[in-house]
């Protein structure tokens, strides 16, 4: 006798399926840096991030369609999960207006985080050599 539950094995592939294909696409949109301020909260039960808010006045907004920053599409603030070894260094970078968030965005969607840039290089990049 067959079980007639078989075919609900498949939801879950499906699922995850459908997902990647939203976050491949989402991930293929126009790729922008937008410039961050923010700090380290040091929260114990959190783990090690870093709250950044992007700062629209230093940020290039030629970047965006009609040379304007779209400001209510993005969040107010992004947490980044570092390296806690990192996390003085960053704190002073950031401060000193050389980090940017990578977002890939496209107009009417909600921008997603792919990196974080420190001084121009991927943040996996520069502490590596450091």
């Amino acid at each position: 006798m067959k079980n007639k539950f078989y075919p609900l094995l498949f939801l879950p592939a499906v699922a995850l399926a459908l997902m990647m294909i939203y976050y491949t696409a989402l991930c293929n949109f126009q790729r922008v840096e937008v410039v961050v301020m923010g700090y380290d909260p040091k929260d114990f039960f959190s783990g090690y991030y870093m709250n950044l808010q992007p700062n629209w006045d230093k940020t290039d907004c030629s970047q965006f369609e009609n040379n304007l920053c779209p400001q209510k599409e993005f969040e107010p603030y992004y947490n980044y999960y570092i390296n806690r070894a990192h996390s003085d260094n960053l704190t002073k970078k950031v401060n000193a207006g050389v980090v940017k968030l990578v977002f890939s965005y496209r107009k009417g969607h909600r921008p997603l985080v792919t990196d974080l840039l420190v001084d121009g290089e991927s943040y996996f990049e520069y502490f590596k050599e450091r």
